[in-house]
């Protein structure tokens, strides 16, 4: 008689935090927590916009994109075996700039306002992502391998942050009219309330689905819902319509990314230690990468450092909010400018990191990866298809 039921049944459980306990809240509570300050300070503090755009880029944003760089190109052995990446994705750099020419060429700005239309979009969809990669990773840390669970999983997730913005999408000034729709609202309230209501009947589903779970004496992943409650409560708040309505638009994608900033840099801070600082690393090989990582002071002020020479750059063209002191309004043609341009380059910065992101952390594919996440035997078994933290 096999006893391999009686082995599975004496193992112990295995972990579901992807760190610690410390550091996973600290990631989730206190992402949450930043973006929802930001949020307070603007809608019910009155801080200005213009303030709280400046605060995240320097202190979250920027960094977060050095985060990336730290564990690329400073990392020697990354550069040997991805360098053909490294180099090729430097392309997005020429993207905005190549839109900004063919406007030019046609006498129109809409290559360039698709050029725009499409990083925004994209920004929001690589914090999607983003969740969706450390939901998975937290899949994977429990050893859940039901199919049934994982596509709950992933329809709960992807409606509750794809739903609201849709609703905001068609009911805030802003956003609605950047979609051309003018005129008083008509069918728009009808919309957004559907998407919040799908939201709803999502989260009491997967609630219930929690409910069973337990009454079945099946393990239940707390991690795991903690981190979607906050991403799926942030989305509906941020974008709810009494919200909305009072922020500034600029203040939206702070309110939803600082959230992903600092889960990105748990996730990154985890994978420097266990990379290049664990017991026995040869720390010589990984280039500049430990040096940079070597106490997370060093880490931070790098990231300050590296954010204020590329959005310098911006700002001094006029190509960020405030800058309009330094603006150049050198006419180019089309009715686009020389800060238009700038612009267009300096959202160069955020899809190469977009591009670059969605390449390096493929779990399923790069058993390095899955080691220095320390995922554990558990996740090394699950048949998931792909599994991406960015």
């Amino acid at each position: 008689m096999s006893t391999a039921p009686l082995a599975v049944s004496q193992a112990a459980p295995p972990a579901r935090w992807l760190v610690n306990r410390r550091q996973d809240l600290l990631s989730t509570l206190g992402g949450t927590g930043a973006s929802l300050a930001l949020v307070a300070l603007h809608v019910w503090g009155g801080v200005s916009s213009l303030v709280l755009w400046w605060a995240w880029v320097l202190v979250l944003d920027g960094p977060h994109l050095f985060a990336t760089v730290s564990r690329t190109y400073l990392d020697a052995r990354e550069w040997r075996t991805r360098r053909r990446l490294l180099l090729g994705s430097l392309g997005w750099f020429a993207v905005g700039p190549a839109c900004f020419a063919l406007s030019l060429a046609l006498g129109t700005k809409l290559p360039f306002l698709l050029f725009l239309t499409f990083a925004a979009l994209w920004a929001y969809w690589h914090v999607v992502r983003q969740h969706y990669g450390l939901m998975s990773l937290y899949q994977r840390k429990a050893g859940e391998a039901s199919p049934l669970d994982r596509t709950l999983d992933r329809v709960t997730l992807y409606t509750g942050l794809l739903a609201p913005f849709v609703a905001f999408a068609v009911s805030h000034p802003t956003a609605r009219k950047q979609l051309g729709l003018t005129g008083e609202p008509s069918w728009e309230p009808v919309v957004a309330a559907a998407c919040f209501t799908l939201v709803l009947a999502v989260v009491l589903l997967s609630a219930a689905r929690q409910l069973w779970l337990g009454r079945a004496g099946k393990p239940v992943n707390g991690p795991k819902l903690l981190m979607m409650a906050s991403a799926v409560g942030l989305s509906v708040l941020v974008f709810w319509p009494s919200v909305s309505s009072k922020m500034d638009f600029i203040m939206f994608a702070v309110a939803v990314t600082a959230f992903h900033n600092v889960q990105y840099h748990g996730v990154v801070w985890f994978y420097h230690r266990n990379r290049y600082h664990s017991p026995g690393a040869d720390t010589a090989s990984f280039g500049w990468a430990p040096k940079v990582s070597q106490r997370f002071a060093i880490y931070a002020v790098c990231g300050v450092l590296f954010t204020l020479l590329y959005r310098g750059l911006g700002c001094g063209f006029g190509a960020h909010p405030g800058c309009a002191v330094f603006d150049v309004k050198l006419a180019l043609g089309a009715g686009l400018t020389l800060r238009d341009f700038m612009a267009g380059f300096i959202w160069g910065f955020a899809l190469h990191h977009y591009y670059l992101d969605q390449r390096i952390w493929r779990v399923s594919r790069d058993e390095g990866l899955h080691r220095d996440l320390k995922l554990g035997e558990h996740g090394s078994r699950m048949a998931h298809p792909e599994v991406r933290t960015g």
